[in-house]
């Protein structure tokens, strides 16, 4: 008897701690879902917004063929142009972004949504440079770097399709490539331009 208890008592304890454990997971998977719903929500409207600027409200998710994208509309049934998703694998990770263009397929924004390439170098590709020095700072003064936006994004603006080519050098057409981080460049350049090459494909613009 006390052989059988010495095999059995560790296989229950084992057992209540895996099912404790289970418990534990679903619980908390149950209570920060909802919660990650919102932000991921959040981030979606905010790139929208981004992309899009002329729009004042979005359609809900729509499908053209292989691609899903956004209507923006500046007043109800007045179409001011669409928002879609592209991807291309980086230096170090994939680039994850969303594209704006207008009713003519110019391009009126990007939004980097996730990346996570080289600090300092790849992750320009996202940062906004601020001007203000430490003391402004610390005082709540100076021009704050929220309102504006990462300049290597800012490129694309304004740009066709045929447009989308990087280059290293100073430049008034294409897409000057971040000094050090040409293939994040070239990475954020490639989403742009195949996410754009598919939804034209799609929605004939």
């Amino acid at each position: 008897m006390k052989t059988s208890d010495s095999i059995f008592k560790p296989g229950f304890i084992l057992m209540t701690i895996c099912l404790l454990a289970g418990l534990a997971l679903a619980l908390t998977k149950q209570l920060t879902g909802s919660r990650i719903k919102v932000q991921v929500h959040k981030k979606q409207i905010r790139a929208l917004r981004v992309v899009l600027p002329k729009a004042r409200s979005f359609s809900s998710r729509q499908t053209a063929g292989e691609i899903d994208f956004y209507r923006g509309y500046s007043s109800p049934g007045e179409v001011v142009g669409y928002a879609f998703a592209g991807s291309a694998k980086g230096y170090s990770s994939e680039i994850r972004l969303m594209v704006g263009i207008d009713t003519r397929g110019t391009v009126t924004g990007i939004e980097i949504i996730e990346e996570k390439e080289t600090p300092g170098l790849g992750d320009k590709i996202s940062r906004v440079p601020c001007d203000r020095t430490l003391w402004q700072a610390l005082a709540g003064k100076g021009a704050t770097a929220e309102i504006f936006r990462p300049p290597f994004q800012k490129q694309f603006v304004g740009k066709k399709l045929d447009d989308l080519r990087v280059v290293t050098g100073p430049t008034d057409r294409d897409i000057q490539a971040i000094t050090g981080a040409t293939i994040t460049s070239r990475a954020v350049t490639k989403a742009v331009r195949e996410s754009l090459e598919k939804f034209l494909q799609e929605k004939k613009l």
